[in-house]
């Protein structure tokens, strides 16, 4: 399966977003291993996919064809019902949620064993696969990073349920296996002491009401948990390593073919997240070919990353 690529990437992506990131997307053409490329958005997104020319590969599949975003949006007004006290709640906030539910909500209607999802504003540097070479295993990809309040909300929705690895499975994509996929709804629905008939209701109704505007549900926290502990020999782990805050030190429209080489020597991938921005003291560095030569990107980041305020992500290498 690995070789024959059988499964199709999924890319849940806003129309703003889709237009930033769309001037890199070729690579993900070229580098993303799978069938595919379905771009999942509103109607907007679906009329930039029909006029990208990114080539037959690349699909789009409207976001209501697979969960309806206002079945979404009103159970998750009347679950903020007390807070809105008649304001209306801004589609952002469902938003987060609604994308994850999307990516969960695919296995009903996947045809094949497995689908990748992948963050639209992640470019992958260089070809990978998503498969162990020798034993045909897919892999589960690990980064750091922890969010207690993704654990409490996976605790209520499956009891027992508990971070169970050190590393993270936050790490902008996931290869999801559909049958897994639909064994984690079909348990998150069978739990009666949450409000609701689907498991996205369920998600929704576990969260406290002051901490639902703070996202507080990670799909891929569940999904990796979920198979930790309950089909541990279904994946194999392994570490991956992205530039998460590329889009401080790149721009999208200057950053060069012989930029992602040598990123692609320390990262499989690079994200650019909306609102970053190169500012003044921070142009020239990566880019600057001088010290390409001198300094890896793993050794430019780890000296970057000495500046970084508290709380920032950082990406870390175990010897």
């Amino acid at each position: 399966m690995a070789g024959n690529q059988q499964y199709d990437a999924l890319i849940v992506v806003t129309a703003r977003d889709f237009e930033r990131v769309q001037s890199q997307y070729p690579r993900l053409v070229n580098n993303l291993p799978a069938r595919n490329i379905y771009f999942v958005g509103n109607a907007d997104v679906v009329r930039l996919v029909r006029a990208s020319n990114l080539g037959d590969r690349v699909r789009f599949l409207e976001e209501d064809s697979i969960l309806p975003f206002n079945a979404v949006h009103e159970v998750m007004e009347q679950a903020l019902k007390e807070v809105l006290r008649g304001r209306e709640l801004p589609r952002g906030i469902t938003g987060w949620y609604y994308q994850q539910f999307l990516k969960m909500q695919y296995a009903s209607v996947c045809e094949e064993d497995y689908y990748l999802v992948w963050d639209g504003d992640t470019i992958p540097c260089r070809s990978f696969s998503m498969f162990h070479e020798e034993l045909g295993i897919p892999y589960l990809d690990l980064k750091t990073e922890y969010h207690k309040a993704y654990f409490d909300t996976l605790s209520r929705l499956i009891p027992g349920m508990h971070k169970c690895i050190e590393k993270s499975f936050i790490s902008e994509h996931m290869l999801i296996g559909r049958e897994i996929m639909r064994q984690l709804i079909r348990e998150m629905e069978a739990n009666r002491e949450i409000p609701g008939k689907a498991f996205w209701e369920k998600v929704i109704h576990a969260i406290d009401v002051q901490d639902l505007q703070t996202n507080s549900f990670s799909e891929f926290e569940t999904y990796g948990t979920y198979v930790a502990l309950r089909r541990p020999e279904s994946y194999r782990l392994r570490n991956w390593h992205s530039f998460r805050y590329g889009g401080v030190f790149y721009s999208l429209d200057t950053i060069s073919d012989a930029d992602y080489e040598w990123l692609g020597k320390d990262f499989h991938a690079i994200s650019f997240e909306k609102g970053d921005f190169v500012r003044e003291d921070q142009k020239n560095l990566f880019d600057n070919k001088k010290y390409q030569e001198k300094l890896s990107a793993r050794q430019m980041l780890e000296i970057a990353q000495e500046e970084f305020k508290e709380g920032s992500y950082i990406e870390v290498w175990k010897t």
